[in-house]
This record gives structure tokens, sequence and C-alpha cells, in this order.
């Protein structure tokens, strides 16, 4: 039996973003600040030299019809307005769920800050890593070529890094193409 606080509906959205807070905060972030636009929330922070900024799409009512001429529409929209809240306050626990899991791994020594939130940094002109990287990636599978990422190739060829004898060896995934899907 699923108790209600796995799965996210005994707190309100509010107890969830208190949480993040005090967790982020807790592991040393700073200017933490959260802020909605429409269906769309987001909190940002400040942590290791960097800025971070995670977005959250919400549910909202005009995303759900209501039936017309009918004298239980006022029931009808409550009942909505309970689905609704009852959305969003599970993706707040979930992101809540997912920053500690972050956090876990990084006071564990499994991983740095950056790279649990690296898709969220903060660049120069106000866009994520991810907003930059996506079109790139996206680029990269459809031609089945490797990104070239900055203005120029290195003059020297980084060293690779070490790796253990016992891990498997990876194969590079094949492009589009080569599946027969271009």
């Amino acid at each position: 039996m699923t108790i209600p606080y796995t799965r996210g509906d005994s707190f309100s959205g509010g107890d969830s973003r208190e949480h993040i807070k005090r967790a982020l905060v807790g592991y040393g972030a700073t200017d933490v600040l959260f802020s909605q636009r429409g269906h769309r929330s987001a909190i940002a922070f400040r942590g290791g030299g960097r800025q971070f900024r995670i977005v959250l799409s919400l549910s909202q009512s005009d995303e759900i019809p209501l039936g017309r001429g009918d004298t239980a529409e006022g029931p009808v929209r409550e009942a909505k307005s309970k689905v609704i809240e009852r959305a969003n306050r599970r993706s707040w626990h979930a992101l809540a769920l997912a920053i500690d899991a972050k956090l876990a791994a990084v006071a564990a020594g499994i991983s740095t800050l950056e790279a649990e939130f690296l898709a969220h940094v903060v660049l120069p002109g106000n866009r994520t890593v991810f907003d930059e990287l996506e079109p790139v990636i996206d680029s990269a599978y459809r031609s089945g070529r490797r990104p070239l990422f900055g203005d120029s190739a290195p003059s020297t060829p980084a060293a690779a890094p070490e790796i253990p004898a016992d891990v498997p060896v990876l194969h590079p995934v094949p492009g589009p193409a080569a599946l027969g899907w271009a």
C-alpha cells in the first residue's frame, strides 16, 4: 500500500518549495528564489560560483475543458481545480525528491554540484546550458555526426580519462541514417 507521502499528496507546493530551499541552503546555496509566470514556475540559486535555474511547467485550469450550460458547472470547476492542485503538488514534490537525490550524490562524493545541475547552469545571456545544447545535440543525432563545440578545435587533444580495466567498453550509438531513420 502506498502512503500519501510517497505519492506527494500530503505536502502542499509551498511545503515542497520550503523543503527545496532548506536543502539547497543546507548545501551552501545562496540567493534561492522562486518565481512564477503563467503556468511556469522557476527556482534560481547560486552555488559553487555558478548560477542555476530550474523551470517547472505546472498544470493550469485552461488546459482542462469545462462543460457548458450545466448547473453542475460550479462543482465540475471545483473538482477540476482540485485535480490540477494535486498534479502541481506532485510536480513540486517530485522536484524536491530529485534535488534531494542530486544533493545526496554530491554529499557522498559521487558527483559534483556542477555535474548534477549542469543542464540548469545559467550562462551569460540568461540561457541555460540545456537551452544552448539541446539544438546542437538534436542536430548531431539527426546527422549522425559528432558536434563541434566552441569556436575552434583545441590545439592539443585533451588526455583521455583513466578508465579501470573492468569497466565495459561502450560503443558509439549509430546515427539515424545507419538505423534507416533518415
